[in-house]
């Protein structure tokens, strides 16, 4: 059986590989054409594009039409040493494909399932789907030997720990053959397979995946610039991290350490941050807005349409996050006037985002009410912000519940921007600022409330 194994992974890369020949020296000209026959097409889908990704976005490198003789998209690139692109008709549905030194290629697919497209008269799409199916076998050969391993006991678990010696070794000799024949699936390879923890002695799972996550993948190798899979591995390696329980600002100083490794500024360092990014907030990290911010400032100048986007993320992640200054609030008083949030500038500010319908606000009023009659000599105020529709509820309920506090709505009930824009999806809600517009803490009602002021006050 082991004889066996071992034979299953150390199949060599050339079986897939043969035909498939170096690149030229001479750097290649024209162009290539990709033939999209695409079916289940939308009636009003009179184009499809080529992007490259660049991790929190996407490139369009051409874009092609609809061919009158037998409907095939047709598409352009110029030719080059060969790159993975993306091809689709929306960033949503894509499908991965291999161009450069080919003059053409055909790509058969399903509009709406692109990701499951299927290349022909391509060796290198062909040679990277072999590859793909075998990164995936050792990817799941790794995590079943892991599993074993830390299940085992006694000479059980000294066999798993052969097992997984074994296959590390399996990985490399892949690694090395395929680094032979072609360097760019190499490179996807290597940042798709990891060594794996074998129990070394004085050493955690999550400390020797942070060191060595990337043992495979030179990423000073200025090829990494070419390789989208950059931004996935990154992904994959914090979420490793924090899925072992790593905190997360100890996962972030991990992978902001693997950052400081690659050449600032560059496509590889771009995606690397983005891929944490990504994960920091699918986890909801406490990190996601400083990451975000720091790839804000760095790519500012060379924006592919990412940056707005992740401009308002920052605004809205902002609002759970203390010492974040929350983002400015405009909108129309009961008495149809204009009133902000930066009006307030100086003072603590409570947040209360209610509405006249919402019994738990109501309920809660009286004891806003006598905590803004106790404090509010003392530079305390409130912004509520109501999640209202008609006016008249809305003046009518200031009214009955003697809230003499400033007030904004836009009348648009849940489709509020201001809830929005805080990411407000439940109420009563509140933020309590301090004198610099800075969030101090969220959702403090009751006696917590109290407790908060009378420690920013004194009693």
């Amino acid at each position: 059986m082991k004889k066996s194994l071992l034979f299953f992974f150390l199949l060599p890369a050339m079986m897939w590989a043969q035909g498939n020949k170096p690149a030229a020296a001479k750097k290649p000209s024209g162009n290539v054409t990709l033939i999209c026959r695409v079916y289940g097409v939308p009636t009003n889908l009179d184009s499809l594009y080529v992007y490259e990704n660049m991790g929190l976005a996407n490139k369009i490198v051409a874009r092609g039409g609809r061919r009158p003789v037998d409907s095939a998209y047709v598409l352009t690139v110029p030719m080059s040493a060969p790159k993975m692109y993306l091809v689709g008709s929306s960033e949503q549905s894509m499908a991965k494909v291999i161009l450069g030194e080919e003059k053409e290629v055909t790509l058969w697919g399903n509009s709406q399932f692109m990701n499951k497209a299927r290349t022909v008269n391509s060796a290198a799409n062909k040679n990277f789907e072999a590859v793909q199916t075998r990164v995936n076998q050792l990817q799941e050969q790794s995590t079943l030997s892991r599993t074993q391993f830390n299940m085992a006991t006694g000479a059980a678990r000294t066999k798993a720990q052969e097992n997984l010696a074994a296959l590390g070794k399996a990985k490399e000799k892949y690694l090395d053959s395929l680094k032979k024949v072609n360097q760019m699936l190499w490179r996807y390879a290597s940042l798709k397979l990891s060594p794996d923890h074998e129990g070394q002695a004085g050493i955690g799972e999550a400390e020797f995946y942070g060191m060595n996550y990337f043992k495979y993948a030179d990423l000073k190798d200025k090829g990494f610039d070419d390789m989208p899979e950059v931004f996935s591995a990154f992904e994959a390696y914090t979420a490793t991290l924090i899925n072992m329980g790593t905190p997360h600002a100890t996962a972030i100083a991990m992978a902001e350490n693997k950052l400081k490794e690659l050449p600032a500024g560059s496509p590889t360092y771009r995606r690397a941050l983005g891929g944490i990014i990504s994960t920091l907030k699918t986890t909801n990290s406490p990190e996601y807005v400083t990451l975000t911010k720091k790839y804000i400032d760095q790519f500012r100048n060379d924006n592919l349409g990412e940056i707005p986007r992740l401009e308002m993320d920052v605004r809205r992640a902002g609002t759970y996050v203390t010492g974040i200054e929350a983002p400015e609030l405009a909108g129309m008083t009961p008495d149809s006037s204009n009133f902000s949030l930066t009006q307030l500038r100086g003072k603590v500010v409570m947040i209360d985002f209610w509405a006249s319908w919402c019994g738990p606000c109501r309920k809660e009023n009286p004891n806003v009410v006598a905590n803004y009659h106790k404090y509010k000599d003392k530079g305390f105020d409130i912004l509520g912000v109501s999640l209202d529709r008609d006016m008249g509820a809305w003046r009518k309920a200031i009214a009955a519940d003697g809230l003499p506090w400033h007030h904004i709505s836009d009348l648009k009930g849940w489709q509020s921007a201001h809830a929005a824009l805080y990411s407000v999806t439940s109420i009563p809600q509140t933020l309590l600022l301090d004198r610099d517009g800075k969030i101090i803490a969220r959702n403090l009602r009751g006696e917590a409330l109290g407790q908060k002021l009378k420690e920013l006050f004194g009693s």
